[in-house]
């Protein structure tokens, strides 16, 4: 029975969080941070003034304790830092969400129309890529023929239109939504299929690839109502995280676009051509991930085996950068334990010297 108190206990306790407060916590919290903020810019000042001090004194061992004193100012003011962007973050959702619900007539309506707008965005993105796949409307059902498919596509798009609009009526701030959820809005316009961006040439190839950033939504959306995935969640509000998902997003892209200007219609005879945007954009991805396995194209020009020394280099970076991070979030609990331990032992042994420096003394005092 008291193992399972025990369990209970370590359950509420692991399950406190910025999810759990309301707004008017969030925001005496917030409070307190800022002056948290205040304090520590006096501290950090006190501290400069002290150094000084003892540079002035001549005390050689000054500049070692502002390296440590700097260290130690800086770890805490980046946690307060991140402490404030999430509270602001979390503040911004949650009046968001809570507006939502009011217009939507309660939160489980509100959950029912993102169930809905989830199943339309499956639906969409099992059409596109159908409609990427499929071959010409001649070999086609009708009603999955290009035109129908983009009917299909403009009318889900005025739902997604509609449920982003109503985030941007509902928030507090409007520079958040459009700050986080911008793809949304991106991905409500309607784009027309291939036969419809045939006139445009080649970028009717990239048009087509823009539709599928709908799967960020699917993801935001997964993210949204299954609510348990808090560390998971947590992973992906670490801020060095989301910079090295998007530079690597982006090189992915950036790659896929110059190897295809570069080689795609040079290299379109070949057997390991990059002669499609979808072979390029897979090249790429293979190259910035693992630094390319070689078995689609091996650049021929200079100017795409530069491109790929470059796209290896950068995929180094970002794939450690990433690794670091993921590991410093699952080791960085009981690294705190550890830190507070370490510190537990430091005083203990202090406590043991300055009793046995006092021993030391009654016994030649006796």
């Amino acid at each position: 029975m008291s193992d399972q108190r025990l369990q209970e206990a370590l359950t509420r306790l692991g399950s406190v969080g910025i999810a759990k407060l309301s707004l008017d916590e969030i925001v005496a919290v917030r409070t307190r941070v800022r002056s948290a903020m205040d304090q520590m810019t006096e501290q950090v000042d006190a501290d400069v003034q002290s150094i000084s001090r003892l540079i002035a004194d001549g005390d050689v061992f000054a500049f070692q304790a502002a390296k440590r004193l700097a260290a130690k100012h800086q770890v805490r003011a980046e946690y307060l830092v991140s402490l404030d962007e999430s509270l602001s973050n979390f503040y911004q959702r949650r009046y968001m969400e809570n507006g939502m619900a009011e217009r939507m007539g309660g939160r489980r309506m509100l959950m029912l129309f993102e169930a809905l707008i989830l199943v339309l965005i499956v639906l969409v993105l099992g059409l596109l890529m159908y409609d990427l796949a499929a071959g010409p409307d001649s070999s086609r059902p009708a009603f999955l023929s290009s035109s129908s498919i983009f009917a299909v596509d403009a009318f889900c798009c005025a739902i997604f239109m509609g449920e982003f609009v109503l985030r941007l009526r509902s928030a507090d701030s409007k520079r958040y939504v459009w700050k986080h959820h911008w793809v949304d809005f991106v991905t409500s316009i309607p784009v027309p299929g291939e036969a419809q961006l045939a006139r445009f040439g080649r970028f009717a190839r990239l048009a087509r690839f823009a539709r599928l950033l709908r799967l960020l939504r699917f993801a935001r959306l997964f993210f949204f109502l299954w609510r348990g995935l808090d560390k998971l969640q947590d992973v992906m509000d670490v801020k060095v995280m989301k910079k090295t998902i998007r530079w690597a997003v982006f090189a992915t892209f950036a790659g896929a676009i110059l190897i295809y200007k570069i080689e795609g219609g040079s290299a379109a005879n070949s057997e390991n051509a990059v002669s499609t945007f979808g072979q390029s954009a897979w090249w790429s991805f293979t190259t910035v991930l693992t630094g390319g396995f070689g078995d689609i194209h091996n650049p021929e020009s200079i100017s795409g085996q530069v491109l790929t020394g470059f796209l290896v280099v950068i995929g180094m970076v970002l794939v450690g950068v990433f690794t670091a991070t993921l590991t410093s979030i699952f080791v960085g609990e009981r690294q705190d334990d550890e830190d507070v331990s370490l510190d537990q032992i430091v005083a203990k042994l202090d406590e043991l010297t300055r009793l046995q420096a006092a021993n030391g003394d009654s016994e030649r005092q006796a």
